[in-house]
């Protein structure tokens, strides 16, 4: 398993901006802390954090694609979702009718998310 190691005193990690010390594959928590040990000041110590492993998945902004308005005419639009490697949706896909607002959700999902931004779209 791996964690993640920091500051275990709280105080003195603040202070430093609290920064990832290293990463350590290790079986326990116990373990990992005994390993990392010397990373820290005395009286100090430091922190493992488990870090869960997750599979891949990205904010995808792809368009123009067909849509009807109520007379029934045809307009564009476009989507915005985030998608695993085979870009299929993992959770809501947002619809716009405006090229530009699509853009910003996307762009502000990668940010926030901290996923990679797959940007297929295009203005009409």
């Amino acid at each position: 398993m791996k964690f993640a190691i920091y500051y275990a005193e709280r105080e003195f990690a603040n202070y430093h901006s609290d920064p990832r010390l290293a990463l350590i594959d290790a079986p326990s928590r116990e373990e990992a802390e005994r390993v990392s040990s010397h990373l820290a000041p005395a009286g100090v110590g430091v922190l493992a954090v488990p870090i869960r492993e997750t599979p891949w998945s990205g904010v995808f902004f792809d368009g123009p694609c067909s849509d009807r308005n109520h007379e029934g005419d045809e307009i564009p639009a476009w989507c915005v979702y985030v998608g695993d490697e085979e870009t299929e949706p993992v959770g809501k896909v947002y619809w716009f009718h405006d090229y530009a607002s699509a853009d910003v959700l996307a762009r502000r999902m990668a940010k926030d998310r901290r996923l990679e931004f797959i940007h297929e779209a295009s203005p009409a």
